[in-house]
């Protein structure tokens, strides 16, 4: 049997209160539940709610290429790094395109 508080001192539940008490905590659960699998399965909610995070991101980009020039000026070495692994990048993702054509 379990316990619950009863004012300032615990009364013993019943086991038709105990099952209650449960009953209640899985139907709280199985809503949870219900609502997070409706929320992943409206694919047309979760299609806008990404398209506005993707324009929002769009807006930030032209603020950070602004601030583009200056950052290079104070950190050549750390712009010739990014610089010189993007091309690597690049030559590497060409090669093995040919290689696999």
């Amino acid at each position: 049997m379990s316990t619950t508080k009863n004012g300032a001192h615990r009364e013993p539940m019943s086991d038709s209160e105990t099952l209650r008490v449960d009953l209640e905590e899985t139907r709280q659960h199985l809503a949870d539940t219900v609502q997070e699998l409706s929320r992943r399965l409206n694919v047309p909610h979760r299609v806008k709610e990404t398209a506005g995070q993707a324009g929002q991101k769009m807006k930030e980009v032209p603020t950070a290429m602004k601030d583009l020039p200056a950052m290079t000026k104070r950190h050549p070495k750390a712009a010739a790094a990014i610089g010189g692994t993007a091309v690597a990048l690049g030559v590497g993702a060409a090669w093995m395109a040919r290689r696999h054509s």
